[in-house]
């Protein structure tokens, strides 16, 4: 599995400078509020994963995975990794981040540290539902062929999501939406933060085994 993630990682080096940028776009973005920071660094750093998808269809990578002494369960397993690895980088990345937006922020409050395991849990479900969506169509179809259902439309309404709740939040509610939600979760930390951390491991779960099932059924 490691051997496979050290391949689509030195097949994806093209695309690593481009990640120097993340952290001055997350801090653009968090001019308008701090508590943005984890879920978009999460959503930013998954999107960076599909790029070995596409590099693999461009170099016909598959069929030199095939050559290897290893199974396409391994394939996707490397994936499957590398997307954690992603998914804990882009937490990380935004919890620092996160003190230094609201030194520049023109959000009023700044999120309380008992807020932090609600704020992961989310980013964690957000995560299971990208992952949901796009890996087993990647998968099945390819690069080429699935990106616009299994990237670009699931990125798209995630993107519509986030700014009609944060104009719904500075404009129509004052900021109190997203500071209730959060209250809300403070108060009932174990059944928000459990909750949402059950429903994006059976989303990753679902996931994992359409892709395996997929890719072992996939002809080249």
């Amino acid at each position: 599995m490691f051997d496979t993630m050290k391949l689509d990682w030195i097949a994806t080096k093209y695309y690593h400078k481009r990640l120097l940028i993340l952290p001055f776009s997350l801090l653009i973005i968090g001019w308008f509020s701090p508590i943005c920071l984890v879920p978009l660094a999460t959503f930013l750093l998954f999107s960076a994963s599909i790029n070995v998808f596409a590099v693999e269809e461009k170099g016909d990578l598959n069929r030199l995975y095939l050559t290897l002494p290893v199974k396409r369960r391994t394939v996707v397993n490397g994936r499957y990794m590398q997307s954690v690895m992603l998914f804990a980088g882009g937490v990380l990345l935004g919890l620092v981040l996160m003190p230094l937006a609201n030194l520049i922020s023109r959000s009023k409050w700044y999120p309380d540290y008992r807020w932090v395991l609600a704020i992961i849990s989310f980013s964690f479900l957000l995560y299971g539902l990208m992952i949901l969506f796009m890996y087993p169509l990647l998968f099945k179809l390819g690069y080429q062929k699935g990106k616009i259902w299994g990237y670009y439309l699931p990125a798209g309404c995630f993107c519509l999501v986030y700014i009609a709740i944060v104009q719904y939040d500075m404009i129509v509610s004052e900021g109190k939406l997203v500071f209730h939600m959060l209250v809300y979760a403070q108060e009932h930390m174990l059944l928000v933060s459990g909750g949402l951390s059950i429903l994006g491991a059976l989303m990753l779960a679902i996931s994992y085994r359409l892709s395996v099932r997929i890719y072992e059924r996939r002809e080249f």
